[in-house]
């Protein structure tokens, strides 16, 4: 039983990978990732239910366009592949019953599973653009103020308050300077956008567990970045990949090793 509830956590992480696969290519663009019907970036011929299978379909289309023959770049399987198994980790790692699961961990489960996509999404884009989208950070921040207001109703920590407070207080000012730079610039500047980046991160990870992930980001970059000349670093992809890694291995930390 507990298996096959698993399985059905991959195959929804697998479709969030596939809805990740097209924000990373459409929000850039300013096109809706809702109502638009999904087609082929080469082609642009509409795809049809059995195209849109995750995982299933690229191996069945073996990894090229059913109408062109284009073929498919492997990224969008290798992330519907690793949003499905986060999915199953971020469920193991909370060591989630399903016969016995309580309303906390389920809340818990689900605010950090949209925390997780928020981060492909943003990792994708900073990948391919080196940017992250403004449109996903202010996802971000609602979800942020969603988490924090769960969390002081849970634990009435005044410290914990505080911290939030001096967070959404920093996270204004970095907003209100962007906007200035914009105006004088007519751009957006990427460090700005790091730190907010960064800002939520803290609300979700702590800052403990953050500069545990900056760590592991830096190293990454400087393993990825070994052999190579020097080039603008996706700094965001590597943050979002390291934190989720990260907290992942936290909560198993806690509730495997700990308990």
């Amino acid at each position: 039983m507990e298996i096959f509830i698993y399985m059905i956590i991959f195959i929804i992480g697998a479709l969030f990978g596939s809805f990740c696969t097209l924000a990373v290519y459409r929000i850039p663009l300013g096109e809706n990732i809702v109502y638009k019907h999904s087609f082929c970036p080469n082609c642009k011929a509409k795809l049809q239910f059995k195209d849109l299978i995750p995982i299933v379909s690229y191996i069945a289309l073996r990894g090229k366009c059913s109408h062109c023959g284009e073929k498919i770049r492997i990224r969008y399987l290798l992330l519907e592949v690793l949003s499905g198994l986060t999915f199953v980790l971020c469920a193991l790692s909370l060591r989630m019953n399903f016969l016995t699961v309580d309303i906390r961990t389920i809340i818990y489960f689900t605010l950090f599973i949209l925390y997780f996509v928020s981060l492909f999404i943003i990792a994708g884009i900073d990948q391919e653009k080196m940017q992250i989208q403004k449109s996903v950070l202010i996802f971000g921040m609602v979800l942020s103020c969603i988490y924090m207001i769960y969390v002081c109703l849970e634990n009435a920590n005044v410290q914990s308050i505080y911290t939030y407070i001096i967070y959404l207080i920093s996270i204004i000012v970095l907003l209100v300077v962007n906007i200035v730079i914009m105006k004088k610039k007519s751009y957006e500047n990427y460090t700005i956008q790091i730190l907010l980046l960064s800002m939520y991160m803290m609300i979700f990870s702590t800052s403990a567990l953050f500069y545990i992930t900056a760590i592991f980001a830096l190293i990454g970059i400087l393993i990825a970045n070994l052999n190579k000349k020097q080039k603008p670093v996706p700094i965001g992809f590597y943050l979002c990949v390291s934190n989720i890694i990260v907290i992942i291995a936290y909560n198993f930390l806690c509730n495997w090793v700990i308990k």
